[in-house]
């Protein structure tokens, strides 16, 4: 890492600011409220966006930000990941619960929430709410996107690469107890080589590439190299930047400390393609999208060199992200015409993890004051994993995926929020609204 990682959260915040302020990609009265976004730009503001797009327009979550989320394909070079044509698309039945507007749940320090509603059509910037209770949809909200506009998942697009490797181990192609090197010759000879793939696949490698916000943004850091590589901002591919890894300065081995990194996720990638000999973009067409009733394709973002970029830059419409969290319940048939994630599967994405490697991680914390209680582990790829099976994963600047098969809901949400402007309360409501469902 660069010894600028050293610097306090205070100094990355006024730097940042003052990186906003220079490249006007802050949050004004031009994305505020957040209806605003749901009108098409004038065509002044349509080219400020064009020159106007960079690494940071896209991270710092402003004005700009809330536009690049809903049109990855003017800014990113990208490909489709279509379902198939002959497949009907999934309606999903209503059964509105009006109820859920008002619902609220006990923050860690006993305050109340707000209201839904309140929350969601406040400050928050959310832009899309959905959850389906027992296959059908019983809340809906957006407040900064139409319907049927696509957003960026951000890191809860994670899920796909988990899923597509829970598929290969259900089918032995794939073993957690292997070497990460084992499937990916490219990083043979490296550190690699001595951490196991479970290690990887639950982000607990033992190396010194944290994702934390300073570190994220701190020019020099590991992981913000790993990032600029994603629009060619830094000379060197994803297999180099994943070669050059060292260990954690701390001495701790793989399995010992969770520690969220987005290139533990691109190693998944390639174990998929080493397997499937197919670039991640078509493996996940072919194991995923073409069998489910999704209404569009969805965008993902390509590096320069063509490689996938499948930790994150992936873009659907709200009700496709419903329909595909709703592979992982009981209400899976009303999406798709065979079980695309099964019982083994969700077991092997949530006991890959040991439990150990989560207590006094930086990602516990936050997520229990998402959810108001505390959080015991992470899973394969998934932030949260509870003891009742329940599953989540967030995204960058808001975004957001549940999956709760015990109580057959599931939940998702997209937002344009600055990371460090306030708590993001939308997992808490999600599992708020499957415990109120339930009757618990």
């Amino acid at each position: 890492m660069s010894k600028t990682n050293a610097k306090t959260l205070e100094e990355v915040q006024k730097e940042i600011a003052a990186i906003a302020a220079k490249e006007g990609n802050y949050v004004s009265d031009l994305s505020t409220p957040i209806s605003k976004v749901k009108d098409a730009p004038d065509i002044d503001l349509y080219y400020k966006l064009n020159d106007g797009f960079s690494f940071w327009s896209v991270q710092l979550a402003g004005d700009y930000a809330a536009r690049y989320y809903q049109t990855i394909e003017q800014y990113f070079h990208t490909t489709t990941v279509s379902p198939k044509a002959e497949t009907p698309v999934a309606i999903l039945e209503r059964a509105i619960d009006p109820r859920l507007n008002d619902l609220t749940f006990s923050k860690l320090d006993g305050t109340s929430t707000d209201k839904l509603h309140d929350y969601l059509f406040g400050a928050s910037r959310k832009q899309a709410m959905m959850m389906a209770h027992k296959g059908k949809v019983v809340f809906e909200a957006f407040p900064g996107m139409n319907t049927n506009e696509a957003h960026l998942w951000m890191s809860s697009g994670k899920t796909t690469v988990s899923t597509c490797i829970a598929q290969l181990v259900a089918e032995g192609k794939v073993d957690l107890q292997k070497m990460t090197s084992h499937y990916v010759p490219e990083l043979q000879g490296t550190l690699w080589d001595e951490i196991p793939l479970w290690a990887t696949a639950t982000m607990s490698p033992g190396l010194d590439v944290e994702e934390t916000f300073v570190s994220l943004v701190t020019p020099g850091s590991w992981i913000n190299n790993f990032d600029l590589t994603m629009l060619g901002e830094y000379n060197e591919s994803y297999i180099d930047q994943l070669r050059a890894v060292k260990w954690h300065p701390s001495g701790e081995k793989p399995g010992d400390r969770f520690r969220y990194c987005s290139g533990t996720t691109m190693c998944l990638q390639f174990v998929c393609e080493a397997i499937d000999k197919k670039p991640f973009h078509c493996i996940l067409q072919e194991r995923v999208w073409s069998k489910v009733g999704f209404r569009f394709p969805a965008q993902i973002v390509l590096a320069p060199n063509g490689t996938t970029v499948g930790y994150g830059m992936f873009s659907t419409i709200p009700e496709d992200m419903l329909r595909y969290a709703m592979l992982f319940t009981p209400s899976w048939n009303k999406v798709a015409a065979e079980p695309v994630v099964t019982e083994e599967m969700n077991q092997i994405l949530r006991s890959a993890a040991k439990k150990e490697s989560y207590y006094g991680c930086t990602e516990q914390p936050i997520a229990s004051q998402w959810f108001g209680e505390k959080t015991l582990t992470q899973g394969l790829q998934w932030d949260v994993v509870f003891e009742d099976g329940a599953m989540f994963k967030h995204g960058n600047n808001g975004q957001g995926i549940y999956v709760d098969p015990k109580r057959d809901f599931c939940a998702m949400n997209f937002a344009c929020a600055d990371n460090n402007a306030g708590m993001d309360y939308g997992p808490g409501y999600m599992r708020a609204a499957a415990k109120f469902l339930a009757g618990e």
